[in-house]
């Protein structure tokens, strides 16, 4: 039987449609296991590009430790089975190396040819529809990017015993495609055209410096945002002038990725991409692995709601040996007390409460529960002591619970209001206006306290938002208990600690106050918010 390579060297003697120097057409297959099926004696030999159990990456490696071959004309790979046709974003990186290291060769993808049971076993046919969908998925990404994929024929043979004549249907499109291609041997077909993330674009330089170096959050934040409006991709292919943007994105997937451990160096590598890949993933974004306009908005967007800080970017610097302490950037109070605000009566201050007889027109709600231990509150709303907080000696508190005495008056008495603003009611109509007044009056109360707190203290306390958050809720715990963390902050701080070390000292404060007794599930609340929640 003639092989493939005899039957093109006839070809090109009776045609005479080649060059004059009737040069050899030199072929080569590479791949998995199906090359054994597919070999001949006639095709150049490349052992270390074969393999039985040949994936993407494997391939990959080895294509990095290969001599370019410029001679070989025409390429067949086979590929896919062993990566169980879910590798698809690495596919444009290998046909890059593959352009590499054949500049000059026609390159063809040979479909799979597996039996039934190779993935599923007897599972059912739900399962042998998700691998047709995954198969022609995945050889439709190779088609997208230029690639020619032969095989007229369905890759899983259902144990029809089909291997042997579908083995032989691709030999015979091996070899027409030999033939369809000889007139311009050499010469690469151009790929054909595909939308993004396929596409490299040449990448403009950022401003800054070219190494990692910042003195405060802002700084990379500002840098970050530059990075997301050049409109740049990252993938494989950057040139090491883009280190410090690789080493920005690898920060952020640290950050962004619960317990990655990607390293920061400035190359994007296999890692670096597969980081980008679950990024996407966990986003909702279509996962390519290419730091791509979306996901670059969409990592910036995230550094900035999950509060990337100062002691997060500290550890990565000090991770790559950058020496510095960086500077802890002022929080503007005003700013994130709204979140606050919300965070804490939407998790630990119900509604409205009434148990407040000292007044005749306050009368209480017998309607609503009654402990001992909210005795010296009063009437409440949102957390808003009124008996306990004196707010009725403020204006601002008095205008505060005046709404509510205003919609008093509007009921004949205080049963018939009682019956509308149940225990824990929110307000009705009046839940935006009394949730926004509540903040305005526990942030004057912080404006307040926060004099028991040395100016150290203060720093500390005002550039981490974890720790602001412990003395916002405190507002709402009373002005002794502020005085009384504050006193234990301010020790801390004499003690040299700082930082992440005094976030524990504020936790170990609310145990020791809140820990037991009546208020211990909510303060188990309070300690997981500060510990865990990503927006602190």
């Amino acid at each position: 039987m003639k092989t493939i390579l005899s039957e093109i060297k006839n070809f090109k003697r009776l045609s005479r449609i080649v060059e004059s120097d009737d040069k050899d057409v030199k072929v080569a297959l590479i791949g998995d296991g199906l090359t054994t099926l597919l070999d001949s004696k006639d095709f150049i030999s490349t052992p270390n590009l074969r393999d039985e159990d040949m994936t993407i990456d494997k391939l990959l490696i080895r294509l990095s430790k290969q001599d370019k071959m410029p001679e070989v004309d025409h390429v067949f790979l086979s590929i896919g089975a062993n990566d169980k046709f879910q590798d698809k974003k690495t596919i444009p990186f290998l046909i890059d190396a593959l352009d590499n290291i054949f500049p000059n060769a026609e390159i063809n993808v040979v479909k799979a040819i597996i039996d039934s049971d190779y993935f599923y076993g007897d599972e059912g046919a739900e399962d042998f529809k998700n691998l047709e969908n995954d198969i022609l998925s995945y050889y439709n990404i190779f088609k997208q990017n230029g690639l020619t994929v032969l095989g007229n024929y369905p890759s899983i043979d259902y144990g029809l015993g089909q291997s042997d004549s579908s083995v032989g249907i691709l030999k015979n499109q091996m070899s027409d495609s030999l033939f369809q291609n000889i007139t311009n041997f050499g010469e690469k077909s151009e790929p054909i055209s595909v939308d993004e993330p396929f596409i490299y674009k040449d990448n403009v330089n950022i401003s800054g410096d070219d190494y990692t170096d910042y003195d405060t959050i802002y700084e990379f934040l500002e840098r970050f945002e530059e990075i997301v409006k050049s409109g740049n991709h990252y993938d494989a292919r950057v040139r090491d002038s883009f280190r410090t943007d690789i080493e920005q994105l690898q920060m952020a997937l640290r950050f962004l990725i619960p317990n990655s451990d990607l390293e920061i160096t400035g190359k994007f590598d296999t890692d670096t991409e597969e980081a980008i890949y679950n990024y996407q993933q966990q986003q909702g974004i279509e996962p390519n692995g290419v730091a791509d306009q979306d996901t670059l908005e969409e990592m910036l967007f995230d550094l900035k709601v999950k509060s990337f800080d100062d002691d997060d970017l500290g550890i990565f610097l000090e991770e790559m040996g950058i020496e510095k302490k960086v500077k802890r950037a002022r929080i503007n109070v005003s700013s994130v007390w709204k979140t606050f605000t919300d965070k804490i009566i939407d998790n630990f201050e119900g509604g409205y409460w009434n148990n407040d007889t000292t007044k005749p027109r306050n009368k209480k709600c017998v309607n609503h529960p009654s402990d001992p231990m909210y005795d010296n509150s009063g009437e409440t709303m949102f957390g808003i002591d009124r008996r306990a907080g004196g707010w009725d000696n403020t204006p601002e508190g008095r205008e505060y619970f005046g709404l509510i005495d205003d919609e008093k008056d509007r009921y004949d008495n205080m049963s018939e209001f009682c019956n509308t603003w149940t225990w824990n009611y929110d307000g009705g109509p009046l839940r935006s206006e009394l949730k926004s007044r509540a903040g305005d009056l526990m942030l004057s109360s912080y404006n307040r306290n926060k004099n028991f707190l040395s100016p150290k203290s203060l720093q500390e306390v005002e550039s981490n938002k974890r720790l602001l958050f412990h003395f916002a809720y405190a507002c709402w715990n009373g002005s002794g208990h502020f005085q009384d963390f504050a006193e234990e902050i301010n020790d801390a701080v004499d003690n040299g600690l700082s930082g992440d070390e005094l976030v524990d000292v504020a936790i170990q404060s609310r145990n020791n106050k809140f820990g037991s007794g009546a208020w211990a599930d909510a303060n188990q609340e309070v300690v997981n918010i500060i510990k865990n929640d990503p927006t602190l």
